[in-house]
């Protein structure tokens, strides 16, 4: 008898032994197992928009790259009050807020800047596509350094025009990089799309596509 309870004892402590390391491992890696979790969910929700739209893909030319300050040649022009941008983008969660020049400036290069493609849509077309470039990397001209940051459902505005267009990310997928890459989106939607070169990887650019969700006065 005595041995019996003792046996059921130690099997008693060590399944509450395994249960205590499984909740600490949880604990430990909740971030990380949250965060492969929300890259599956990203990956399997790109997949079925992208085959959703794959009869509606637009091919752009553009090759941004991951820019360090070692390499980096060409300084950015600032912020300056004076200059007249034809529109500006917010993106809240990465604190970032910046002019756009127009389309025709010769400093409309994501070389200097956030690009404007030429092909785009300004952002009042509706069902039209407003397409913005820029590097990543930790340069002056990095951008968008931080857009890899950015979720699903994610919230991003252009100012233009005197309101306010805010748009929802609905789709993030990566291209390998060849000088043009493929846009897939809903053509029946309002769209802003921002390009830019992965983070940490030389060989892809990554595409945000964004939808239309309100616009107000500004």
């Amino acid at each position: 008898m005595f041995m019996h309870k003792k046996i059921k004892k130690e099997e008693t402590m060590l399944i509450v032994g395994s249960l205590l390391l499984i909740i600490s491992f949880i604990l430990f890696n909740y971030e990380k197992i949250l965060s492969i979790n929300s890259e599956i969910y990203n990956n399997i929700q790109a997949n079925i928009y992208k085959e959703k739209n794959k009869n509606n893909s637009l091919t752009v030319n553009v090759d941004v790259d991951y820019i360090t300050d070692t390499n980096e040649e060409i300084k950015k022009p600032t912020n300056n009050p004076d200059i007249n941008y034809l529109a500006f983008l917010e993106i809240p969660k990465i604190n970032l807020n910046q002019g756009l020049l127009p389309i025709n400036s010769l400093y409309n290069n994501v070389n200097y800047h956030v690009e404007i493609l030429k092909i785009s849509d300004l952002p009042d077309k509706i069902n039209g596509n407003f397409i913005l470039a820029a590097h990543s990397g930790t340069s002056s001209i990095a951008y968008f350094r931080n857009l890899y940051k950015l979720k699903l459902d994610d919230l991003a505005s252009i100012i233009y025009n005197n309101k306010k267009y805010t748009y929802k990310i609905v789709n993030i997928y990566n291209q390998t990089k060849k000088g043009s890459l493929n846009i897939y989106r809903d053509t029946n939607k309002t769209t802003l799309t921002l390009i830019t070169c992965t983070k940490d990887d030389k060989t892809n650019q990554t595409v945000y596509i964004l939808e239309l969700i309100g616009v107000e006065t500004y």
